[in-house]
């Protein structure tokens, strides 16, 4: 028999810190994921328009969103990370409804985020084919929720008796969840893989061919979510399932995540990449700039700053005029004030060079 010591030790065991920042986590990813996919189309393409895989992926992640909020206020809170020994009746009845609420949650999130990406391919892929391949494969997505939804929502008769409220008979949540989870390990790599025989009969480079399948089957990442995942899923039929179930419920709010990150992806990816290269740019410019300061056969006297303008002297740097991003005018030998010549982009380096030709008669 354990010491009283010990098992006082072993009840205020709890995993809730983890559980909430984990369940908390995903929220901003995937809102300013599915923000910057809706702010790139509206202010930055030339048409400005949402098409239907924008409003689906944008319910996804309100489904998502909310997911994670479910878990904060009735996982944690009401046993979930604890030992079943140390969780209250009345605590145990909130969080099986939360369970309850959590699982609605998450099926709609993962199937629409599908959806969003099966609508996408139907967008960009103007083939005949491969249009008729997304439509019977969002079919199939369809009705794969519906019957997830269908016996999750009578699971138990009456539904009371989920949360022990009332006396009646249920599914088999551990074969239920088992079955679910290898149909969505099973399209989620038919939907990542799809577009991949279509890329490499494109007319473009190898080098664009490859770049543009692993941009669109990144996603299978979280085909190794769900996987592991499944690896949880009799947790839920142990003894002590408010401490096993941990991982399970992590996992749950983490794989809707990284499809909503991985559908953004190929809307977003060309808006990053050019932010990137914009700001490598502005950092080598400041970089080159110093280096010019530094090495200037300009006198400390002489040396500039920004935000004005003034010429230096031709002979200075064998060029016919040098002008250099300045903050205050510096008077120069031989000057009674700067020559202004206009602005240039913030930290620029302007260099000109004017031929002066003289004809004889």
């Amino acid at each position: 028999m354990p010491s009283n010591q010990a098992y006082t030790d072993y009840l205020a065991q709890s995993k809730a810190p983890m559980l909430n920042a984990l369940y908390a986590a995903p929220i901003p990813l995937e809102v300013l994921s599915t923000g910057l996919r809706l702010w790139v189309k509206v202010f930055t393409l030339s048409d400005g328009r949402l098409y239907p895989d924008d409003i689906i992926i944008t319910l996804a992640t309100i489904v998502a969103v909310g997911e994670c909020i479910v878990g904060l206020l009735l996982g944690a809170p009401h046993g979930l990370g604890r030992h079943i020994e140390a969780v209250t009746p009345d605590d145990m009845a909130m969080f099986l409804k939360g369970d309850y609420i959590f699982s609605h949650f998450y099926d709609v999130a993962i199937a629409t985020t599908k959806l969003a990406i099966l609508a996408l391919y139907h967008r960009i892929f103007a083939i005949t084919m491969f249009r008729r391949l997304t439509i019977w494969t969002a079919a199939v997505v369809l009705v794969w929720l519906l019957g997830m939804e269908v016996t999750l929502g009578f699971g138990c008769r009456p539904i009371k008796a989920w949360w022990g409220a009332a006396e009646g008979a249920c599914v088999n949540k551990v074969a239920f969840t088992y079955a679910t989870n290898i149909v969505n390990i099973v399209l989620d790599v038919w939907i990542f893989l799809m577009p991949i025989p279509t890329i490499f009969k494109l007319r473009t480079g190898q080098h664009k061919k490859i770049s543009l399948a692993f941009l669109f089957s990144v996603g299978l990442g979280t085909c190794a979510i769900s996987a592991v995942r499944l690896k949880y899923v009799f947790s839920a039929g142990t003894r002590d399932f408010t401490w096993e179930m941990t991982g399970l419920g992590i996992l749950s709010a983490w794989e809707p995540c990284g499809g909503i990150l991985c559908a953004n992806l190929p809307v977003v990816y060309r808006y990053i990449v050019q932010v990137a290269s914009q700001l490598k740019a502005s950092i080598a410019q400041c970089s080159a700039q110093g280096e010019v300061k530094t090495h200037s056969s300009v006198s400390p006297s002489q040396r500039l700053m920004q935000h004005d303008w003034v010429q230096l002297p031709a002979e200075n740097m064998g060029l016919s005029t040098v002008v250099v991003h300045n903050r205050h005018p510096v008077q120069t030998p031989g000057r009674t004030e700067p020559c202004e010549l206009g602005s240039l982009p913030w930290s620029g380096i302007k260099v000109q060079q004017s031929i002066h030709q003289q004809r004889e008669w």
